[in-house]
């Protein structure tokens, strides 16, 4: 092996190293600064930030046959609207007869969706999640749900932002999804 080649080596272990150390820094610091949130009813959980607020939590609605989880994120500053904004994120999660595949709960869950609020645009970025732009009481948001079935229950985790926050907080979504635990 020539100098170049050790060194490249070298330096190609060492950022594995730092990269590993990394991660484990980021898992520590995350359980650190979270608190579990699990609704062992309708057999979920996830990590969560302290720093989020619980804005409302229905842990078994026996007459729609659901529940019902939200936070609001840190406020960010967006400079569409020019004011700090509180993004949110949902679980829902149903055990329902007339519910019996993703498709069926994306159906129910659109169905839902259209009777309380104006959706504008629909992106399908994938099979199960949509990217959609509403209007609610006259203001416009940007949305991101996905749509998990698993164990006979259907679950859509959701993000709610407007246009100007929409991206600086997406991939805090991304993340919290990856976390969620179906039990």
């Amino acid at each position: 092996m020539n100098r170049k080649e050790k060194s490249f080596f070298v330096m190609t272990a060492l950022f594995a190293v730092l990269l590993v150390a990394t991660e484990n820094t980021v898992a520590q610091q995350l359980e650190e600064t979270s608190k579990n949130y699990s609704n062992p009813t309708y057999r979920f959980s996830v990590l969560v930030p302290n720093d989020w607020k619980l804005h409302g939590e229905l842990k078994n609605d026996t007459m729609q046959h659901r529940a019902i989880v939200d936070w609001g994120l840190p406020k960010i500053y967006s400079d569409i609207e020019k004011t700090d904004i509180e993004n949110s994120i949902s679980i829902t999660a149903y055990k329902r007869t007339d519910i019996k595949s993703v498709d069926d709960l994306i159906l129910w869950e659109t169905s839902r969706v259209n009777a309380i609020m104006t959706v504008l645009e629909v992106d399908k970025p994938s099979e199960n999640a949509r990217i959609y732009t509403t209007m609610i009481r006259g203001l416009k948001y940007k949305g991101k749900s996905y749509f998990v079935f698993n164990n006979g229950i259907g679950y859509v985790i959701t993000f709610m932002a407007t246009p100007g926050t929409f991206d600086k907080n997406i991939n805090v979504f991304e993340k919290f999804y990856n976390l969620v635990k179906y039990n």
